[in-house]
């Protein structure tokens, strides 16, 4: 019995084609984990993404993954 997929990141490296980014708030070690287990080859980079807020901006690390 297979599982459910329940993550976008899974979804991604299950579906996505080779050459496809996606962008994830979860580390590149977590990502490397997840693709590791579907089998898939990846690479990360880290990325610091502003959004503008009304007093000030707020920053995120985000992760940039693209599908090998």
């Amino acid at each position: 019995m297979s599982r459910k997929i329940c993550t976008v990141e899974s979804f991604m490296m299950i579906n996505g084609l080779t050459g496809t980014s996606f962008y994830s708030e979860k580390k590149d070690k977590d990502l490397t984990a997840i693709a590791s287990y579907y089998k898939r080859k990846i690479t990360t980079e880290r990325i610091i993404a502003l959004s503008k807020n009304q007093n000030s901006p707020i920053s995120k690390l985000i992760t940039k993954v693209t599908l090998l």
